[in-house]
């Protein structure tokens, strides 16, 4: 009986150990395949927007559910047209940022390309270098290429900019590629190819510029002055010890190059009655806000170290003003918290309102008090009064208004949008569904078609309110500083 039972048991265990075995055998297997996914998944080529440029502070979700078709449309207008301060701002973040792209966008070389562009015109030459460096498809891509080229170019990557036009295996014949490789010939030392290259090259298009300073790196011609047009002008220029900061040559400057180029930092000066007197005659000869706010950012520690001091001020709401100008929101409080009299020196009881109303902007601060009192000048001043638009601009921050106000409010008319309405429509939509990203792209391409001075007060004020909505606050409070000041420097 006993060695049966043991047969018995050894029998029933035989199943069990296979089971066992089975299972093993099972979940080694599936723990392969989930381990070759798991390689699979984090080998797979990123898109052309996964790679940031830099941290922004937006999230990799920033083009989730974004319609692929605004981004077709507004994405070019970033590269090609002049932006505000605030719209640059804004094209920086949402461009640098790495997430992935919407549907049908993030494989398209023309896109990725066109946003390697954009951060380059937009200053970003060593983002959009990062980035690229990071993105399949360069050497296949012309567009991708140039791109890459031309941010090698700009940050003085002069033999990684060879290299890439060394590798690039599609339209190696077009003109940039030739004047690239000539110039990558002459700094191999082959004069003799560069020299057939130049010639190739001046055949299918003229670039006197480009002409003369090759000529003199290859003949000893005198080169003249720098060129700043693109990349290849530049590297030849620095190639040859132009001087490429000189006033001439900035002048020449694309948007991509001038970014570059930072004015040296001003000092303050040691008499501040002759900085004050200086400062108010550079601030009130500036004819248009580009003009003021670089007079502003050039004088801004006269005007940091006019608000620590205790001397008289000439005209304490234009230094303010400026202050916020060059981006100093602290300097400006002080200067604001100063006027404590009943006349203030050079300003009107609007100049005060107006004064009072971007600082809120800047703070984004919902100031019913300041709000109803920016309504009231307008009623005062009628039409033709700024505080009117300035109004309509910061109720855009949701500040209640008190029943007067609103009766008041509801009579404005500073104009008519100029934006499409049906771009409005989405905007509004956009910015209601939390679609962040398509949001950005929006309030962008109506400030790029409005030009540098961006957006007009009416659609501006529909710009921030979009913005806020979407949690895109920073850039908000940026676009109404920028519009608000713009009502108050002419």
């Amino acid at each position: 009986m006993a060695p049966s039972k043991r047969l018995t048991t050894c029998s029933a265990l035989v199943p069990l150990a296979l089971v066992w075995a089975v299972a093993l055998t099972w979940a080694g297997s599936a723990s392969t395949q989930a381990f070759a996914q798991v390689q699979v998944q984090s080998l797979a080529a990123p898109d052309l927007f996964s790679p940031s440029a830099a941290e922004t502070g937006l999230s990799g979700d920033l083009w989730k559910d974004a319609s692929p078709g605004v981004v077709r449309e507004a994405l070019p207008k970033l590269a090609a047209k002049p932006l505000s301060p605030a719209a640059a701002g804004l094209a920086r973040r949402v461009l640098a940022t790495g997430a992935a792209a919407p549907a049908g966008i993030g494989d398209d070389p023309e896109l990725g390309a066109t946003r390697a562009m954009a951060l380059i015109a937009l200053g970003e030459a060593r983002g959009a270098d990062a980035v690229l460096d990071r993105v399949p498809g360069v050497a296949g891509s012309a567009e991708l290429s140039l791109a890459a080229a031309e941010a090698a170019l700009i940050t003085g990557a002069d033999d990684k900019a060879c290299r890439i036009g060394e590798t690039l295996s599609v339209e190696r014949s077009s003109p940039y590629w030739l004047r690239l490789r000539a110039f990558c010939q002459a700094l191999a030392g082959q004069n003799g190819a560069a020299q057939l290259t130049l010639t190739l090259a001046a055949q299918q298009t003229k670039d006197a510029d480009y002409a003369r300073l090759m000529n003199a790196l290859l003949s000893g011609t005198p080169a003249g002055a720098a060129n700043l047009k693109n990349g290849i002008n530049y590297a030849l220029s620095r190639k040859l010890g132009l001087d490429v900061s000189s006033a001439a040559a900035v002048a020449t400057a694309s948007p991509a190059l001038k970014a570059t180029f930072k004015p040296p930092e001003p000092a303050a000066p040691s008499d501040l009655t002759a900085g004050q007197a200086s400062t108010l005659a550079a601030l009130r000869a500036a004819k248009g806000l580009p003009a003021f706010t670089d007079a502003a950012k050039a004088a801004l520690p006269t005007i940091a170290a006019l608000a620590r001091a205790d001397a008289p001020l000439e005209d304490p709401v234009l230094l303010a003003r400026a202050a916020l100008a060059a981006g100093d929101l602290a300097t400006a409080q002080t200067l604001r918290g100063k006027l404590t009299g009943d006349a203030i020196p050079g300003a009107t009881t609007t100049d005060l309102a107006l004064l009072d109303a971007t600082l809120a902007a800047a703070e984004g601060r919902k100031d019913s008090q300041i709000l109803d009192g920016l309504i009231e000048r307008g009623v005062q001043g009628g039409a033709k009064s700024p505080a009117q638009p300035a109004a309509m601009i910061l109720a855009a921050f949701g500040a209640p208004m008190g029943p007067d106000a609103r009766a008041a409010f509801a009579m404005f008319d500073p104009g008519k949008p100029a934006a499409m309405a049906g771009r409005l429509i989405v905007l509004d939509d956009a910015a209601a569904a939390g679609r962040q990203g398509e949001t950005a792209l929006l309030a962008l391409s109506i400030a790029a078609d409005a030009g540098p001075a961006g957006p007009g007060p009416v659609d501006r004020a529909r710009l921030v309110r979009a913005l806020l909505k979407a949690g895109l606050d920073a850039d908000a409070r940026a676009f109404a500083v920028e519009g608000l000041l713009a009502l108050q420097v002419k």
